[in-house]
């Protein structure tokens, strides 16, 4: 259990750390008029905290490097006594942003990534909102060629899916149209499994059609977070940290290739809670030498999505969960103005 003046002063290495990616002296902490103490008391409080492993020194004669426990720590203190807030105008602008995009969903992650990116200056994801359980919102088969129809199915979180199906002859307008209505009226509103507990009594063209609908509907179910949106590489790879070059071709291999992404989203926490996740408490070993900061946002038991950022152990903490919790809440209005 750390002390108070412990706790400040770590707190003030985190600090420093964060903004320079350099060893912090004792000397310097030793002029803050905030700790008011002398230059030994704050050497001996430095090795107290080196022996409980929250500190590391490059070599003997540098300064402290704080390690996974100290932003631990600093991250747990930042959650009781609260984190800065985004100025007004940052949240107005990243406001107007998601506005313009408000009757597309498909570019609502594609802005919040860019937007979150630029707040937090790091790397951002965010992913499509998803229901649990799809459901229809409406359904329609459009004739391609003579022997090709393409049926259409719009999803209750506004997605929308396509597959193409063959007919055995062709159809005419009529047809197709009568074919559409009868099975949009016993499936519009429904979850997979609800249509498949109901009694067929369908055409083959009808059949294929709810088939269709029913394989789309069941890939949306296994899929925990289908399609998702990155934005800020070239933020994070900026940072010292990736200095090396085989740390940035790994990284980028793992961006490129989805391993890193996926590893990300299984942190996503549970509710609206905003979960950091610091350096080995990844449970992939690539997200190591990063912090993961995760909120999920939308309506619990409706369509839910996650929106996160990802940076070195030293990232600039308040501002990251500050601006992560912002844009969920951004994210979960917009889903609730789709949901009525």
């Amino acid at each position: 259990m750390l002390s108070s003046r412990q706790e400040a002063i770590l707190n003030l290495i985190v600090d420093s750390y964060v903004k320079t990616a350099t060893p912090v002296a004792s000397e310097l902490l030793a002029r803050d008029p905030d700790l008011a103490v002398s230059p030994a008391t704050v050497r001996n409080e430095v090795a107290h905290l080196e022996e409980m492993g929250y500190l590391t020194r490059p070599h003997a004669s540098a300064g402290s490097v704080p390690v996974d426990k100290a932003y631990r720590s600093y991250v747990e203190s930042l959650f009781q006594t609260g984190q800065e807030d985004l100025p007004e105008g940052v949240r107005r602008s990243a406001r107007r942003r998601l506005n313009q995009v408000e009757q597309d969903v498909d570019e609502w992650s594609v802005v919040a990534a860019s937007v979150l990116s630029g707040l937090v200056g790091n790397l951002a994801i965010a992913t499509f909102p998803k229901a649990t359980e799809a459901r229809v919102r409406h359904i329609e088969l459009v004739p391609l060629q003579d022997l090709l129809a393409m049926v259409i199915v719009v999803l209750e979180q506004a997605r929308l899916r396509r597959q193409v199906i063959r007919l055995t002859e062709p159809l005419g307008p009529e047809e197709i149209e009568a074919s559409s209505n009868k099975v949009r009226s016993q499936v519009v509103g429904l979850t997979r499994r609800q249509i498949e507990s109901q009694p067929a009594g369908l055409s083959p063209l009808e059949g294929k059609l709810l088939d269709a609908a029913i394989v789309i509907l069941r890939e949306e179910d296994v899929a925990s977070y289908r399609g998702h949106y990155i934005d800020g590489l070239r933020n994070l790879l900026r940072q010292p940290e990736f200095e090396k070059n085989e740390r940035v071709r790994d990284l980028v291999q793992a961006v490129e290739d989805g391993t890193l992404i996926r590893a990300v989203l299984e942190e996503a926490p549970a509710g609206d809670i905003v979960k950091v996740v610091i350096g080995q408490e990844n449970r992939g070993d690539m997200l190591w030498p990063l912090s993961v900061v995760l909120c999920r946002y939308g309506i619990p038991n409706g369509a839910v999505g996650a929106i996160g950022a990802v940076g070195p152990t030293r990232m600039e903490y308040s501002r990251t969960i500050t601006g992560v919790k912002f844009m969920s809440t951004l994210m979960s209005e917009l889903v609730e103005g789709v949901h009525g």
